[in-house]
């Protein structure tokens, strides 16, 4: 079994810029989001220490960070706990609150069919 992955509200922008840039320094993930520099260093640290993003010395005072958990493993995770926590696992209750409290047309649906069929494939 794969190990819990946790990332927390916070520390997923920083994910996030992984997940699309690869490999960067601080200053590289700070150009990409708003934040100060110091909650930038808290939050990589706190991911490193959970293993979710590797830390390489580039030199004394500079690191290249790399997501050490891949963003679909992650999404992957994320579903099925939101499914379990809020649905009791089960899917077709998930589809059907989905289907009503979104307004979802019988276009909708059909369009959705053709691309679940589609990835069947």
């Amino acid at each position: 079994m794969k190990k819990m992955i946790s990332i927390a509200d916070a520390e997923l922008p920083i994910m996030k810029v992984l997940w699309e840039k690869g490999e960067l320094t601080s200053p590289e993930i700070l150009a990409n989001l708003e934040g100060n520099k110091s909650t930038l260093k808290t939050l990589l640290k706190r991911l490193v220490e959970k293993g979710v993003v590797r830390a390489s010395e580039i030199n004394t005072r500079t690191y290249r960070y790399a997501p050490a958990v891949s963003q679909e493993d992650y999404i992957q995770r994320e579903r099925r706990n939101f499914l379990q926590k809020v649905f009791d696992g089960s899917k077709q209750k998930m589809l059907l609150n989905f289907v009503k409290e979104e307004n979802i047309t019988k276009a909708d649906i059909e369009e959705l069919l053709q691309m679940i069929e589609e990835e069947r494939i």
